[in-house]
């Protein structure tokens, strides 16, 4: 299943992000968590490794890839956006 949580800032997406996330990993299915800037992708990389453990999540931006693969990776939602057009049109790399 999808999920997709927009609301204002200090609302409490990153709580309903994280949690997700740890449901993901106890059913051991991957996950993407995405956010609007590659600043914040890069500060969420950060947070999300001392909370899920440093080999557990990855990061993939426009110019960045770091652990390809892994449990939880933190993306721009460019990049999200990108894979998710190749994927509906069978042009996946």
């Amino acid at each position: 299943h999808n999920v997709i949580v927009c609301a204002p800032t200090g609302a409490g997406k990153t709580v309903v992000g994280e949690m997700a996330l740890h449901i993901a990993l106890e059913k051991k299915t991957s996950s993407i968590y995405t956010t609007p800037l590659k600043a914040l992708s890069n500060q969420k990389f950060g947070e999300m490794r001392k909370v899920f453990g440093v080999d557990s999540v990855g990061l993939t931006t426009g110019d960045v890839c770091i652990r390809r693969g892994a449990d939880v990776t933190i993306m721009t939602t460019e990049v999200y956006r990108n894979l998710a057009w190749r994927a509906n049109t069978g042009n996946i790399a």
